[in-house]
């Protein structure tokens, strides 16, 4: 038996995209070389892995088995390969992932560090919702993100997960709107009222809605539109109520027209985190470099923000 390890990756490409095309795509091949190399993987075991009466091709129940075993054979050969290629010199290509959140805060100086460090390595960056960016880098997409998930989040067993740090995200106000008082409101004091916010998909909106209603109150959307700081510029005009990390609020032009307004029942604060698989090889350093850079854009000090 004749195994090719290039016959194990396609395979594995084709069940995780469920489209030969789409694994073909993220693989660098041409669809027929994918189909060869299965072909080749069922030649040397002697069955048929995939049900190809079906559109898109499915692994049928041996195809299901033999997937699984052949994730625990490249993550084997992924350990083994970085036993010698930690050390060696980075080049090819970074694929990093961040949050909407992360790319507001500013990584102006992400690229900058990495042509610094790294003038070989080709650097690309996408931003996306913390939950998309968990299932790219799962699927191999991407090389590394940073995502903003619960403390007690449980991730998929072939992603190594390291918390970075809390981040603090505050309900905001216009300022006057909300008279102060020495204990903070609760979300049924702000049952009338009305949220700015991102649109589906995002994990603090999905938070916010969950809380409400668990406590059986309604939510009522003003706008939902994409970005930070438009959400900011509407809130400041009294539009409504809105989300913000402590970062984003001291970098924000409208910080003297709005407040943060204490809440005693919801808490939307978060974790950062760095995800990657288990084994990036010669990216591990730079991808301690993306993590090390996004974690220091969210320690600003508020009197420089200010200035």
């Amino acid at each position: 038996m004749n195994i090719k390890i290039d016959d194990l990756v396609c395979f594995v490409a084709t069940v995780h995209h469920q489209s030969l095309s789409r694994a073909a795509e993220a693989l660098g091949l041409t669809q027929p070389a994918v189909t060869r190399r299965i072909q080749s993987l069922e030649e040397s075991l002697g069955a048929i892995l995939l049900d190809r009466e079906t559109k898109p091709p499915k692994p049928n129940a041996l195809g299901r088995r033999v997937f699984a075993q052949c994730e625990q054979v490249l993550r084997e050969v992924d350990t083994l390969k970085a036993l010698v290629e930690t050390e060696s010199t980075p080049e090819g290509t970074l694929r990093m992932g961040i949050t909407q959140s992360v790319a507001e805060v500013g990584v102006a100086g992400l690229l900058d560090a990495f042509r610094s460090s790294y003038p070989t390595l080709d650097v690309t960056v996408s931003a996306r919702w913390s939950g998309d960016l968990v299932k790219q880098v799962t699927r191999g997409d991407l090389d590394a993100a940073t995502v903003m998930l619960p403390a007690d989040t449980v991730f998929p067993p072939t992603l190594a997960a390291r918390r970075l740090r809390s981040i603090e995200m505050l309900v905001v106000s216009v300022a006057g709107a909300w008279p102060q008082r020495p204990t903070p409101y609760q979300l049924r004091d702000l049952r009338n009222s009305k949220w700015i916010v991102n649109p589906d998909g995002c994990g603090f909106r999905a938070r916010l809605q969950r809380a409400l209603t668990d406590l059986g109150l309604p939510f009522h959307i003003a706008m939902d539109a994409f970005g930070t700081e438009l959400q900011l510029k509407f809130v400041s005009e009294g539009l409504g109520l809105g989300l913000a990390t402590r970062a984003q609020i001291e970098l924000s032009q409208y910080r003297g027209k709005i407040r943060v307004l204490p809440i005693g029942d919801f808490n939307p604060s978060t974790d950062l985190w760095l995800i990657h698989t288990h084994a990036p090889g010669n990216l591990r350093k730079p991808i301690e470099l993306f993590a090390d850079t996004i974690t220091g854009s969210f320690e600003l000090d508020p009197t420089s923000a200010a200035a």
